[in-house]
């Protein structure tokens, strides 16, 4: 029997629809070959996700983003995500699907399987949930760091303004004088170590001597310890003694003394008594004075003219001559 070529035309032509229908159901994500099921999914926004993005539990991949439309009148513009499971996986009613993004920026669907005792069927809606992405968790560690460095950078610029405030050219000069006098300092510090230094060099044997000297005296403490002792009791017994006395009236005493003492010079203060007179007039001074004036002028007069006082004569002579004041033969010299 001949085929005809009409019908071998139409078997084609029906087998290359069939393959561009499975070919565009498969770039949609739909597989007519296999049984799947379909879960509703409800976002308030889904970050990038897009048809055909896979769907996974505990990163094994059971199906794929099918859907994705705005819910309609709905006033906080929601969207509507279907997916559909390839894997026969028991999926409880309690699951929450979550969108996550991997390091190259690629979203999926995790679902994150929760106890329940009932599972979810075909067209049934899930909990949904909006996994932190890595931008975000980078800008969650970044954001604090930024603060801290803009603070850090107003510091930075408050430093800089008051080291601008505070070395300026005046302040620069006085440093260098600063720096200048302390390298001075050092450079005598220095040279005053070194004559320490020759110093102590130089007295090492009085230092040595010194030492043997207190070694010495150590020595001689310990082997009078026992006298040291007996003149600390005698020093002890004497200030019991002194404990014992009768201080108080000896500073009677003391006190009445005193007492008749001020007396005394308030008397001789006032011009009573022969001490009085003597201190407050100078009568007595000047007479004294004039007699110690007259005798200075005999014994000069003495020393002049001996033979006036002292007269020796073999022929009994007398001395004639007249009295002259010595100030008298001094001015004539």
């Amino acid at each position: 029997m001949k085929i005809r070529k009409e019908f071998i035309i139409g078997i084609v032509a029906t087998i290359t629809l069939f393959a561009a229908y499975w070919g565009f159901s498969f770039l949609k994500g739909n597989d007519i070959f296999t049984k799947e099921r379909e879960l509703v999914l409800i976002y308030d926004r889904v970050a990038g996700l897009n048809v055909s993005n896979p769907v996974s539990v505990n990163g094994l991949k059971i199906g794929k983003v099918s859907k994705i439309n705005f819910i309609e009148n709905d006033s906080n513009a929601r969207v509507l995500v279907r997916i559909k499971l390839t894997n026969d996986i028991a999926i409880p009613s309690n699951t929450i699907a979550i969108i996550r993004s991997d390091f190259l920026g690629v979203n999926k669907i995790d679902l994150q399987l929760m106890p329940s005792k009932t599972n979810a069927k075909s067209g049934d809606t899930l909990k949904t949930a909006m996994a932190t992405t890595i931008q975000e968790e980078v800008s969650m560690q970044v954001a604090p760091l930024k603060a801290k460095a803009e603070d850090m950078m107003a510091s930075i610029e408050a430093i800089m303004v008051s080291f601008k405030m505070v070395f300026n050219e005046e302040t620069v000069d006085g440093l260098a004088e600063t720096f200048r006098r302390i390298k001075t300092t050092i450079i005598n510090l220095e040279n005053s170590t070194k004559n320490l230094d020759n110093l102590i060099s130089g007295e090492t044997n009085h230092i040595a001597n010194t030492l043997s000297n207190l070694e010495s005296i150590s020595s001689n403490l310990n082997s009078n310890n026992k006298k040291i002792n007996n003149v600390i009791n005698n020093f002890s017994n004497l200030s019991d003694s002194l404990v014992k006395l009768d201080i108080k009236s000896t500073f009677d005493k003391v006190d009445h003394a005193m007492v008749n003492f001020s007396e005394i010079a308030d008397k001789i203060n006032n011009g009573e008594g022969s001490m009085g007179k003597l201190v407050n007039n100078d009568t007595l001074y000047i007479e004294l004075e004039a007699a110690t004036r007259e005798l200075h002028l005999l014994l000069e007069d003495i020393k002049l003219n001996p033979k006036r006082y002292v007269q020796v004569s073999v022929f009994g002579g007398k001395n004639k001559d007249e009295y002259v004041n010595p100030e008298d033969v001094e001015e004539k010299k």
